[in-house]
């Protein structure tokens, strides 16, 4: 590992549950001298990245803010799927969410609330289980198989607990069927009390760089008429690819 591969993995220490960090706590967690760690965290706070707290610790710093505004005013597919969400929420009255896949990690990246005002545990810029819930499932199953089969061998330990990975043959078959249908539907997989319906999104391939779901509450969730839901999803997510490839991306 190289030292700037190793002062920027300093800042994967910084979590919801673990926000702060002291030099010595860093050099202890990535293994390096005090003196290193320290000559790490103050060119990682002169970049911004980084901010020095009362306490002597550190904290994520307003570099990562300006970053994220950055993100959200030149991702083609946030800006043009905003009002496109939010009337599929306003319509439905159940919560809109985009999710994106980023090499190993799937992320949501915007959510629009319906009438419900779900308090869910999963938000902008907090990375979701790879392989749980409707989104994840409907991005995997347009990957290419070789591609599949890498993220079969990282991840075997935690796929084979469940029946539908309990080998890569069926969570090959699993993935087909679902790329088949072009929709997935979880109840509880992700969070017990919701469900989701959703759909995959594409920009010039044909593998999806993301999707589009609507989140349910469970006790309504066998009420749905799920044939309306999904001609609607695949409305939005069909006037999403248009005004993209208009805006020239």
């Amino acid at each position: 590992m190289s030292s700037l591969t190793k002062m920027l993995s300093i800042l994967d220490l910084f979590t919801v549950e673990a926000p702060s960090w002291s030099a010595e706590r860093i050099a202890a967690e990535i293994g390096c001298s005090a003196p290193t760690s320290y000559r790490y965290v103050r060119e990682l706070v002169q970049a911004g990245l980084l901010m020095r707290l009362g306490t002597g610790g550190y904290s994520l710093g307003p570099r990562i803010i300006t970053l994220d505004y950055q993100l959200r005013t030149t991702d083609p597919y946030y800006a043009a799927a905003q009002p496109l969400m939010a009337a599929l929420a306003n319509q439905t009255g159940f919560d809109c969410v985009m999710t994106r896949l980023f090499d190993e990690e799937i992320i949501d990246t915007h959510r629009e609330s319906g009438s419900d005002s779900l308090n869910l545990a999963y938000g902008r810029g907090r990375p979701r289980p790879l392989f749980l819930g409707a989104a994840p499932k409907v991005i995997l199953a347009t990957l290419p198989k070789s591609k599949l089969r890498r993220l079969y061998q990282n991840h075997e330990a935690e796929l084979t607990k469940s029946p539908i990975s309990a080998n890569w043959e069926t969570f090959w078959e699993t993935l087909q069927k679902t790329r088949k249908a072009g929709f997935y539907l979880s109840k509880g997989e992700l969070e017990s009390d919701v469900g989701a319906v959703a759909v995959p999104f594409f920009g010039e391939g044909s593998h999806a760089v993301g999707a589009l779901a609507l989140v349910i509450p469970l006790r309504r969730i066998e009420l749905m008429n799920y044939e309306k839901l999904l001609e609607l999803l695949n409305a939005t997510v069909e006037e999403l690819g248009r005004k993209v490839r208009l805006a020239g991306h």
